[in-house]
């Protein structure tokens, strides 16, 4: 389903490529919540990917889970007190540290992991169907490319906020 641009001055918002990968990403990840919920998972929404997608097997904590995900601690614990209504995660007390809890996945969690890979065939068969094969091999590397950059621009703007020198572009 598309979803139509907001408004600015009477018109519709200009598109940009952030707003495209996006609106790209949300498509295709609807269509896994959709494949979930057939199967038993209507409890798990778009949202809760932030969870699944950050989440080790041997359980992580909500900090580190926000962190990865690029959110609040209390965003990210709303999402997990979901999951952990509905059975798919638990929270237990961390080994390493008695005053952290871990949240890890149980048994209905591992199956919507599971649900989820099992899906990946049909999503990569959907864009080839679209793109074409080339073409889907060209956007898989553009992207892998895409992100081996902005791990190497935020790396160095890290670098030199802590050492107070600005970055240098390679």
């Amino acid at each position: 389903m598309s979803t139509p641009r907001p408004l600015r001055d009477g018109a519709e918002r200009p598109g940009n490529i952030v707003v495209a990968l996006r609106e790209a990403f949300v498509a295709l990840n609807d269509l896994v919540i959709v494949r979930l919920a057939e199967r038993g998972h209507s409890a798990v929404r778009p949202a809760h990917g932030a969870v699944f997608q950050f989440l080790d097997d041997s359980g992580t904590t909500v900090s580190v889970l926000a962190q990865r995900a690029q959110m609040t601690k209390q965003g990210m614990a709303q999402l997990v007190l979901h999951l952990e209504r509905h059975g798919y995660v638990v929270r237990v007390p961390d080994p390493d540290d008695g005053r952290a809890k871990l949240v890890q996945p149980t048994e209905r969690g591992r199956e919507v992991f599971r649900i989820a890979q099992e899906l990946v065939p049909e999503i990569e068969h959907l864009v080839v169907d679209v793109i074409g094969t080339e073409r889907a091999r060209a956007l898989r590397e553009d992207l892998e490319a895409l992100r081996r950059s902005g791990i190497a621009q935020a790396s160095s703007s890290t670098q030199s906020s802590s050492t107070g020198e600005p970055s240098r572009s390679s």
